[in-house]
């Protein structure tokens, strides 16, 4: 009789006739992997400015995402000072970013690419309430982030 039972249960245990192997059904791991953040890249250079904006030389997206300026806060990026409008997939160059307030004066700001991770267009990371469209990394991982010494005259 245990001889039935182990047959039985080795005839069962291998049937994947039940299994969905859709291709449209995410796995556990695709599903728990969230946005695409990378690779991704930016390119900006110290610059003069009225103040009131700066401007990326080039950025490179995985996905849709944001130029995002942050002030400088001992050597890291600190508060958010403004950021682009929604920037397609792929190269953008002489990204134009206007701040939400002008600068006092000369000043280190800290560009970065984000991604809009939840893909709703709309501009959504103001830590520590609102952290849904996150930083983009590059290839080896980092968040694509370049401080540029801003001159305002």
């Amino acid at each position: 009789m245990l001889c039935a039972l182990v047959l039985v249960a080795a005839a069962c245990g291998d049937d994947d006739s039940s299994a969905d192997t859709s291709a449209d059904a995410p796995t556990t791991t695709e599903a728990a992997a969230g946005p695409t953040t990378g690779p991704a890249s930016i390119v900006a250079e110290d610059q003069m400015s009225d103040g009131t904006s700066i401007v990326v030389a080039s950025v490179d997206l995985p996905t849709e995402g944001y130029i995002v300026v942050h002030a400088d806060a001992d050597g890291s990026p600190g508060p958010l000072l403004g950021w682009s409008d929604l920037l397609p997939a792929g190269t953008s160059t002489d990204v134009t970013v206007t701040l939400n307030a002008p600068l006092d004066g000369d000043a280190t700001v800290w560009p970065m690419a984000h991604v809009d991770a939840d893909g709703d267009h709309v501009y959504e990371f103001m830590p520590p309430d609102e952290t849904t469209d996150v930083p983009a990394t590059t290839a080896d991982g980092k968040i694509a982030v370049v401080p540029i010494e801003v001159t305002v005259g």
